[in-house]
């Protein structure tokens, strides 16, 4: 295996010892204090995502663990992945034909963890933990598919990476905390050389989450940064390594696939697993029958780019889902209620409840009922929509502006523009079964009062 060094073992002289291209990480996510604190840290660990950056890492620490500051013997040392339960098959086989048998070899201590139901109170599932690692449990007993279907929403592309903050960020951390009996843990990320604003964003929450906490819950480490490595001189390292093309990896429901992985490549990988493609396919088709907006991509459907990409198997599969499985009748309440004007925030803070500090044209919380109508055959479901409204004197929208599939929705209430709050709208709609009931805390109350007198 090619050796690399990474850093001067003298703290004093921290950094890179060679010189890449993009040259060393700024100060902010590279510093001689930040590197000092990590390398004090008792427990240390890699949060190891199954791709190519943080398999670089785990080799190079392999080879050479002191450069990192971690003991010899790797006594001080674990490797954890969270599952997120819908992985790519290439990334699951890659790691453990290629990543597990270096892992058995230095006796590194590798743990898989996932989360163990939806509320935070069920906590994580160790999944395995042992120096000799022989397979991957990718599913563990919640996933990210079971919330999303569960929820009738594709992942959220604004607000950041929620999903991986919920299903890896939270299982990884809570594993760590319990471990380390309140002792600062040593954390490693892989982040190469493109994804600075990764590692200060992550600075930045590690900072609050360590005033909240009113110590150091965790010293972050970012050696890709550190060496200026761009994601193509880690894929030559993995490759100089291992022998192989290793691709980078990412949920095939990921709203950011086209960043993760170029969209050529991603669709690529679409065609090669038809069958993860379609359920993706059905997980927006079901989240855009409950809201047309969202999408799997911020302006686009995964839809449109599976047709334009001729992936006839991925469609096939898709239309066959929708035609087999149990269909339901939603009914759909929201209720956009108008947001603070920006001179109440300057005057009263974080919270104000005074109407007069409301403008209907900014935007608010939205606060949305999901149930269940009625379930049956997709021929059944649609027949009872035609006839709720006719009850309801109501015509059958069936619409293909969105969704190039269709969806069919009968609207009782209609926002007169989608520009005004303290508004709200209500329908009924077919599609796939097993969206949960659920409404937003303070649901009732919001409605009753935007909708009295209406």
């Amino acid at each position: 295996m090619t050796s690399l060094t990474l850093f001067d073992p003298d703290l004093d002289e921290a950094g890179p010892t060679t010189s890449p291209p993009g040259g060393p990480a700024p100060a902010e996510v590279a510093s001689a204090e930040a590197l000092e604190s990590f390398r004090a840290t008792k427990h240390k660990s890699l949060n190891f995502g199954l791709g190519v950056d943080s398999t670089a890492l785990a080799l190079a620490i392999a080879d050479d663990p002191t450069s990192f500051g971690i003991a010899e013997d790797f006594s001080d040392f674990s490797i954890v992945t969270a599952m997120t339960g819908f992985e790519f098959p290439d990334t699951i086989a890659d790691v453990e034909n290629h990543v597990l048998p270096l892992l058995r070899e230095k006796g590194i201590r590798y743990t898989q963890v996932a989360r163990a139901g939806r509320p935070a109170s069920a906590g994580v599932e160790v999944l395995s933990d042992t120096t000799n690692p022989g397979k991957l449990f990718s599913k563990g007993p919640w996933t990210l598919m079971d919330e999303m279907e569960e929820n009738g929403t594709v992942p959220q592309y604004a607000g950041g990476h929620v999903c991986s903050q919920k299903h890896k960020a939270f299982a990884i951390d809570h594993l760590q905390l319990q471990r380390s009996g309140g002792q600062t843990v040593g954390k490693l990320f892989g982040y190469n050389a493109d994804e600075h604003k990764r590692a200060v964003k992550a600075n930045k929450f590690q900072a609050r989450r360590n005033k909240k906490a009113g110590y150091e819950t965790f010293a972050l480490d970012y050696p890709l940064l550190r060496l200026g490595w761009s994601r193509q001189d880690v894929q030559g390292y993995v490759k100089d390594c291992l022998g192989i093309d290793m691709p980078k990896s990412y949920c095939p429901v990921c709203p950011f696939s086209g960043v993760c992985s170029p969209q050529p490549d991603h669709m690529k990988r679409l065609r090669k697993y038809p069958d993860l493609a379609a359920r993706v396919l059905r997980l927006e088709y079901l989240s855009m029958a409950l809201n047309d907006n969202m999408s799997l991509y911020k302006d686009d459907t995964l839809f449109r780019r599976v047709t334009d990409d001729q992936n006839t198997e991925a469609l096939g599969q898709f239309n066959a889902r929708l035609d087999e499985e149990p269909w339901a009748v939603y009914r759909l309440q929201r209720a956009y209620t108008p947001g603070r004007r920006p001179e109440c925030h300057t005057a009263h803070g974080d919270r104000c409840t005074k109407p007069e500090c409301r403008d209907s044209s900014i935007k608010g919380t939205v606060y949305r009922s999901v149930k269940t109508v009625r379930t049956g055959s997709r021929t059944e479901v649609g027949t009872f929509l035609g006839n709720a409204a006719t009850a309801l004197d109501r015509s059958v929208e069936h619409s293909t502006s969105a969704h190039g599939a269709g969806i069919d929705r009968v609207r009782t209430r209609i926002r007169p523009d989608s520009k005004a709050y303290g508004t709200v709208e209500d329908f009924y709609v077919t599609a796939p079964a097993g969206v949960q009931d659920k409404a937003r805390d303070g649901f009732a109350d919001v409605w009753a009062a935007i909708t009295a007198g209406q």
